[in-house]
């Protein structure tokens, strides 16, 4: 599974929009290779668009960015404890759960 490799090309870019464009690039590669786990990566991929989407050119603070990252990485963890788990039932809420996220993002809940 790459959603520690995720999380750490996210935290070692900044956290910003150009970093959330490489994590969009490396859920690409993940659900080519790691087709088993494509839907949580397809979800983390929407997640980024959706973070690159709000904050397009404008300025955002550090405590922004800060508490994306710290959403986004709850989002990536409770996938990968979900699949690691291999219980049907935990990645099924983990996969509603991020599901969720990307909605509320949206802004059409």
């Amino acid at each position: 599974m790459m959603f520690d490799e995720i999380l750490q090309t996210l935290s070692e870019n900044g956290k910003s929009g150009r970093a959330y464009g490489k994590v969009i690039e490396l859920t690409s590669t993940a659900m080519k290779e790691d087709p088993s786990h494509a839907t949580g990566y397809l979800l983390l991929s929407v997640l980024a668009e959706r973070f690159m989407e709000g904050t397009g050119r404008l300025p955002i603070t550090t405590l922004q960015v800060e508490n994306a990252f710290e959403d986004f990485s709850k989002n990536a963890n409770s996938l990968k404890d979900a699949y690691a788990s291999g219980d049907f039932k935990s990645v099924e809420a983990a996969l509603n759960k991020v599901s969720h996220a990307c909605i509320k993002l949206s802004g059409a809940e």
